[in-house]
C-alpha cells in the first residue's frame, strides 16, 4: 500500500465521506429515523459536521429537607430543578415515616420535578414516635397536602401532581384522586390492602401499579391490565427481592415510573 502522501486527494475525500457515513449509521438508535446524508454538488465538497449538542444539565446532590407545619407533623421534601414547584406528592402506609421512604429515591424525585411527602395524621404509639397512620378522609388529607406544600414553599406544576401512595397510602391516594382528578392526574399505587379501585381511577391520565416481588405482584399486575381494558394508560412495575413496606432499587424503579408517567415511555396500556 502506498504511503498516505502518495494517495490522490480525490481518493482521500471519498474515503473520508465513506467513514463519515458509517459512523453516523453505527450510532443511530432503533427509534430514530435514518439521518439523511447530503450529496455534494462537486466531488471535492466536504459536508460540515453537525453542531455538538449541549451537555446535560448536572443537578446538585439531592437533599431531603423538612419544614414545620402548624398543628401537624413536619413535611419532608426534595427540591426539583424548578424552584417553587413540586411534581410529586408521597403518602406512606400504616405506622410509617415519610422521610425514611424518601431516602430510597431522592435523586429520582429531584430529577423528575421535586417531591413533598406527608406523614399520616394519627400517631402510632407514643405521640413523639415519628410513625403515623392516615384517617380515611380524602378532604382532610387534601387540606394537609396543601398545608405541607405551603410550608415547603411549593405549588403544583401546570399539569398537576403525580400522587404516590404506598399500602394504605395508596388507597388514600385513590380517594384523593377521585375528588381532584385534574390536580392529581397521575398515580403510582404501591401494594394497597385491596385490589385497585377501578371505578375511582377511570379519569386518571396514567397509573403505575407497583409491588415488591415478594408482596402482591399478581394482584397489582391484574389491576394494571384491568385499567388498560377500561382505556386507562397503566403499567405494572416490580421492585426486586423485597417484601411489603420496603423499597428496593428505589432510584431505578422510581426514575422509570416517573419517566413513563410524564413521557409515555416504557410500555403499552395495561402491560
Amino acid at each position: 500500500m502506498p504511503p498516505v502522501s502518495a494517495v490522490p486527494t480525490f481518493a482521500l475525500i471519498l474515503l473520508a465521506a465513506g467513514l463519515s457515513a458509517c459512523r453516523h449509521d453505527s450510532i443511530r438508535s432503533e427509534n430514530q429515523p435514518p439521518t439523511p446524508i447530503a450529496v455534494a454538488a462537486q466531488p471535492t465538497a466536504v459536508a460540515s459536521a453537525a453542531a455538538p449538542s449541549a451537555p446535560p444539565k448536572v443537578l446538585p446532590p439531592p437533599v431531603i429537607e423538612q419544614a414545620p407545619v402548624a398543628k401537624d407533623s413536619p413535611t419532608s421534601f426534595v427540591r426539583g430543578e424548578v424552584e417553587g414547584t413540586a411534581r410529586v406528592v408521597f403518602m406512606p402506609g400504616l405506622c410509617s415515616n415519610a422521610a425514611a421512604y424518601l431516602t430510597a429515591f431522592p435523586r429520582a424525585a429531584q430529577t423528575h420535578g421535586g417531591i413533598v411527602a406527608i406523614d399520616g395524621d394519627k400517631p402510632c404509639g407514643a405521640a413523639n414516635s415519628g410513625f403515623h397512620s392516615f384517617t380515611w378522609d380524602p378532604t382532610l388529607q387534601h387540606a394537609r397536602i396543601e398545608r405541607a406544600l405551603a410550608a415547603a414553599g411549593m405549588s403544583a406544576p401546570p399539569d398537576g401532581f403525580t400522587l404516590v401512595g404506598y399500602s394504605a397510602g395508596a388507597s388514600i391516594a385513590e380517594l384523593v384522586h377521585e375528588k381532584w382528578p385534574k390536580l392529581f392526574p397521575r398515580l403510582v399505587l404501591i401494594a394497597p390492602p385491596e385490589d385497585l379501585w377501578l371505578e375511582k381511577l377511570v379519569d386518571a391520565q396514567a397509573v403505575v401499579s407497583m409491588s415488591c416481588s415478594r408482596d402482591v405482584p399478581a394482584r397489582m399486575k391484574s389491576g394494571a391490565k384491568k385499567l388498560g381494558a377500561r382505556g386507562v394508560r397503566a403499567i405494572y412495575m416490580e421492585m426486586p427481592r423485597c417484601t411489603h413496606g420496603n423499597i428496593a432499587d428505589g432510584e431505578r424503579i422510581f426514575d422509570e415510573a416517573f419517566a413513563w408517567l410524564d413521557q409515555g415511555q416504557g410500555g403499552e396500556p395495561g402491560e
